[in-house]
């Protein structure tokens, strides 16, 4: 039963970590949204593009 205690906890604190990336993530998705499209064009990626776009960033 111990084992499956530690695995718990152990899982647990993965969640919290990824939980925290993504408010880091969306915190700097906002900030990024703020700045003028046309220099983010420039120097995005369409990769990064698209990962902006899941969090609400749309660069025109």
């Amino acid at each position: 039963m111990n084992k499956w205690s530690n695995a718990a906890k152990l899982r647990l604190v993965e969640i919290r970590a990824a939980e925290e990336g993504e408010q880091d993530m969306r915190a700097m998705a906002a900030a990024i949204g703020k700045l003028p499209h046309g220099q983010l064009k420039k120097i995005l990626t369409e990769d990064i593009i698209a990962i902006l776009a899941k969090y609400g960033v749309v660069i025109e």
